[in-house]
């Protein structure tokens, strides 16, 4: 399945793949391996985290939440243009992309393998702390080597949208989309809030990564986090909050197409995917 389509009021919002992306369990922060693998479910092979996209049907008007990894990621990923053209959707039709962050995985689908527009009609929506930290600076001589690298891709990715890039505050960029700030996997990553009448989703973007483990354990961390110390504060605060508020997510690497509710299960959390 590609594409997975459900209402949140009168807005459609459908989660399309980007594909799938193997990791090994090297990258969680302050857990044992042994726990690690259990949790995950696995020997200690590589794990297979998703990496979803989401399209908004806004009064008639198409969005992206994330591009996906376009070109820069390998072959198992990169398939979101060719998926949101299955579905009947051109990416000359897409009319904004809201970016959660600007991580390889998240904006490199912006552009094609020669640096142009996929989404040639679309303004480029970021968070304002997000758009400071990885494109207003130079390549900043105490940043370790995975975050100058995604500098310099972020350069790439963003080049030809930046004269119709806008970066917003907390609060409402759109009709019916608003930032949620969700710092500390980057500076200013940020959820998206999808509300229509009485209906309401939150968009996580990388509030998780691997579900199995920190839907269970949200102290902890992934050495893709800039911040993992804010990242692990925000992921307990926002699983406190959609828990209490019943309130619908949808993330980037949870198993496609990520929809669910985030609930309390004894001391912890779990999350209940949407059938």
């Amino acid at each position: 399945m590609i594409a997975h389509s459900r209402k949140v009021g009168d807005i459609e919002v459908t989660a399309l793949s980007d594909g799938r992306l193997a990791t090994s369990l090297d990258v969680i922060l302050g857990m044992d391996r042994t726990e690690a693998a259990r949790l995950a479910g696995t020997t200690g092979g590589d794990v297979h985290i998703a990496v979803n996209a989401f399209l908004l049907k806004l009064s008639g008007r198409w969005a992206l939440v994330d591009a996906g990894a376009g070109n820069s990621m390998g072959p198992a990923l990169g398939r979101l243009a060719e998926n949101l053209r299955a579905f009947g959707v051109a990416p000359e039709e897409i009319a904004a992309v809201f970016l959660t962050h600007i991580h390889p995985d998240h904006s490199n689908g912006l552009v094609d393998a020669s640096g142009h527009a996929v989404y040639p009609n679309a303004e480029l929506i970021v968070h304002e702390t997000e758009a400071r930290f990885w494109l207003d600076r130079d390549e900043a001589s105490g940043a370790n080597e995975r975050i100058r690298r995604n500098i310099a891709k972020a350069a790439v990715a963003t080049a030809p949208y930046r004269q119709r890039l806008r970066a917003v505050r907390e609060g409402e960029a759109m009709a019916g989309v608003a930032a949620v700030a969700l710092p500390g996997h980057t500076p200013g990553h940020t959820g998206w809030l999808i509300a229509s009448g009485k209906e309401s989703l939150l968009i996580w973007g990388d509030l998780v990564h691997l579900a199995s483990v920190q839907v269970a354990r949200p102290d902890t961390g992934l050495v893709f986090d800039v911040d993992p110390q804010t990242a692990c504060a925000t992921r307990l605060r926002t699983f406190d909050r959609v828990a209490a508020d019943r309130l619908k997510v949808a993330g980037a690497h949870m198993d496609f197409p990520g929809f669910g509710t985030t609930v309390r299960r004894g001391a912890g959390f779990a999350f209940e995917p949407e059938a």
